[in-house]
Formats: C-alpha cells, sequence, structure tokens
C-alpha cells in the first residue's frame, strides 16, 4: 500500500495560501464597517413645500403652480383657497395642487397660518399667487441658499419699480428704527425659511404678515440673504386696496420695534389708580403715551370721568360699588367681546375691592401698595403708572 502524505498549510496549492485569504477577510473589514457607518449618519437632503396663499386669483394660479412643479426640490405644493369667489381652489387642484380652503377671506396672515400648520416638509417656500412671470430659475434662488447651508431664511428683491409707500415711508422707518438692517425690497412676499422657524412665530393676520415674518428673522438671528430675482410682474391693485396694505405694514413695524402694543391690545383702570392724587400731575402725560401706543384704554369707575381727561379713554362703565366680583367680570367680558378681544389680550391696573376676581381672568394684573391683601396677592405690586409702561408688549 502506498501511503499519501497529508499536504499541510504550508504546502497549500497557491503560495502563502490561508495568509491570502486571512488579509483577504481584513480587507474588506473597512469597506463594510464604512458602509454600515453610512446607513446611520445618512442625511438626506432637505425637501421643500412650497405655500401660495391666494384670494380670487384663478387666472393666474396654474401658471405659478406649473413652474413650482419643474422644480425638483419641491416636493409638496400647497394652496390655501382665502376664500375666493372664482374657481382659484379648482383650478389648483386641476394643476396637482392640495388645496386648503377657507369658507371666508381671512387675510394674507391668516392664510399664511393655515399653510404653515398644513405643511410636512423641512424648508417652506412662500410665493404669490399673481406672479405671472415666475421661472423655476428665479424659484430656485430663493431656496438654494438654504439647500446649501448658507442661509436659514431667504427673501426675495425684485426689479419692480417700487412705489412711493415703499421709498418714502417704508425704507426710512426701517433705517430709523433697525439701522443695521439693509434690504434693498423690506416687503416681499416671496420668502423661504425652515419650519421651524415659522412655527415658532406668531402670525399676522393681515398686510403685515411679510414685513412681520422678516422682522422676526431678524429678532431670531437667523442667517438672512436677499436674493435679486430680476423682474416680477404683479397684478395691478387699486389706489384704496394700497392705502389700506401700507398702514397695516407701517403699522406692523411699530408694533413690532416696540413703539405701539400688539400682544396686549387693552388696558383697564379701576377708581382710586389713574385718578389717584399721587399720580394727578402725570396723569395727562401717561394717557398720552397709552394713546399713542394704539392700546384701548377702559375705566370702571363709580364716579364720572373729568371731561378734561375723557377723551383718551374709548370706553368709561360706571360701576356700582357693591358691585361683586363676578359681576364686574361680566361687565368686562362684555366690552372685551365688543372689541373682538381675548381676556389675554387685556392689562388691568386695579386698587379696589373685588377686582382680585378680575385679576385671575386676564393676561396682566397689576396693583399698588396700598391695595387690598386679597389683591396683592393675585396682581404685580407697582410704585408708579409709568411703571405699567414697562410691561406692555
Amino acid at each position: 500500500m502506498v501511503k499519501t502524505k497529508e499536504k499541510t498549510s504550508s504546502e497549500d496549492d497557491e503560495p502563502g495560501g490561508d495568509r491570502c485569504i486571512f488579509n483577504f477577510k481584513l480587507s474588506i473589514i473597512p469597506e463594510i464597517f464604512s458602509e454600515i457607518c453610512s446607513i446611520f449618519t445618512y442625511k438626506k437632503s432637505p425637501s421643500v413645500t412650497l405655500i401660495i396663499p391666494a384670494y380670487n386669483e384663478a387666472p393666474r394660479i396654474g401658471k405659478v403652480i406649473k413652474q413650482a412643479q419643474q422644480v425638483k426640490e419641491i416636493n409638496e405644493i400647497i394652496v390655501v383657497d382665502d376664500g375666493s369667489k372664482d374657481d382659484t381652489g379648482k383650478i389648483a387642484k386641476e394643476f396637482g395642487a392640495k388645496v386648503i380652503t377657507h369658507h371666508k377671506n381671512m387675510g394674507k396672515g391668516e392664510a399664511i397660518g393655515t399653510g404653515i400648520a398644513h405643511a410636512k416638509k423641512d424648508i417652506l417656500l412662500f410665493l404669490d399667487a399673481d406672479l405671472s412671470n415666475i421661472t423655476p430659475e428665479k424659484i430656485k434662488m430663493l431656496i438654494l441658499p438654504i439647500l446649501k447651508g448658507k442661509a436659514d431664511f431667504v427673501k426675495a428683491s425684485f426689479g419692480l419699480a417700487r412705489g412711493r409707500v415703499t421709498e418714502f415711508a417704508i425704507k426710512p422707518i426701517m433705517k430709523v428704527l433697525y439701522p443695521n438692517e439693509k434690504f434693498n425690497q423690506p416687503i416681499s412676499g416671496q420668502f423661504a425659511g425652515r419650519r421651524k422657524f415659522f412655527e415658532n412665530i406668531k402670525i399676522e393676520p393681515n398686510w403685515g404678515i411679510d414685513i412681520s415674518i422678516l422682522l422676526d428673522a431678524i429678532g431670531n438671528k437667523e442667517r438672512i440673504v436677499e436674493v435679486d430675482l430680476g423682474e416680477l410682474k404683479h397684478k395691478a391693485r387699486p389706489a384704496d386696496e394700497k392705502a389700506v396694505m401700507s398702514e397695516q405694514v407701517m403699522e406692523t413695524i411699530l408694533k413690532k420695534s416696540g413703539h405701539l402694543c400688539s400682544e396686549h391690545a387693552m388696558i383697564v383702570f379701576s377708581d382710586k389708580t389713574v385718578f389717584s392724587p399721587i399720580f394727578s400731575k402725570k396723569v395727562l402725560r401717561f394717557l398720552e403715551i397709552l394713546k399713542g401706543k394704539k392700546i384701548k384704554i377702559v375705566i370702571l369707575s363709580e364716579k364720572k370721568v373729568n371731561k378734561k381727561y375723557r377723551e383718551f379713554f374709548d370706553e368709561v362703565k360706571i360701576i356700582k360699588s357693591d358691585y361683586s366680583g363676578k359681576k364686574i367680570v361680566s361687565i368686562l367680558r362684555g366690552i372685551v367681546k365688543k372689541d373682538g378681544l381675548n381676556m389675554k389680550n387685556v392689562v388691568i391696573a386695579a386698587n379696589r375691592n373685588n377686582f382680585d376676581v378680575v385679576a385671575g381672568k386676564v393676561g396682566l394684573a397689576y396693583c399698588f401698595s396700598n391695595s387690598s391683601k386679597k389683591l396683592k396677592e393675585k396682581c404685580e405690586v407697582v410704585s408708579s403708572l409709568a411703571e405699567i409702561l414697562m410691561y406692555l408688549k
């Protein structure tokens, strides 16, 4: 019998046999590790929701949607039909947009707020519905700086000849109140930003919305980029509509800069506060400042107000000394409701019995060092009327 010799590892057919296999296995480990890491560290590119607030824009809305659909980064298009009387919503649906409908016209700000609430993507882009010469290239310019990580908020500048309001009113007041911010076109309905930013700001309900959002971006220290889109053609608007728009924009700028009240819309005084002997010399100036802030001024008093001061009050309500706190709250609710406000928008300055009940129902409540113990428990104690001005928003 012939014995065959068993092969040892050193006598493998291929030189270095097992060692080669071992080295091969080692060589693919970094590759596998890299693949595993990429699975856990992969970040998908941010996607974009386009929001178009629209009111009676049936002749124009389709063009804007069609141009936007050619921008691959836009994954969702929402048209907010703000109570249109024409076929705006119907046409937007035919072009493939998601349509959210307001049953009555609520204003541009409310339409923008509705769009934000329904958006699902990371970046929100806003376009006006009446742009007749918008192109995919112009649209993309508004989102590229954010997609590339070079900006948090992008707004459009454009070649439309600016009206007198922007040139002689808006830009000068911006220069005074925001001297470090220089924008070629402060008011623009074409802008983009991250959804997180929009979800955490207050949405103005009217035409002041565009400038309000820009001022919030400034206040939040967002990285802002203004891009020049060249000429943008909007539909012509009547002079009376422009006047309303201008007034609302100016008012918004003054509110945002703290010169007008925005959050607190009404201040209510009880007797022995604004007409206390302690403050008699300063009361006229105090009322003048309040009036200048466009806040509604109300007094609930047992006595009539002197004619000298009557013009400063939007409402004077006579109440009796034996009125309960519940009765006073009921009276105040009626005044607030009549003005279309909420009790949380109300500030009170009180110094009489039963106003402790009212203090628990309003946004802010103040009393004085000589007020009753019950009132002090419900109110912030201040030393003067002027101190209250510091807390008005």
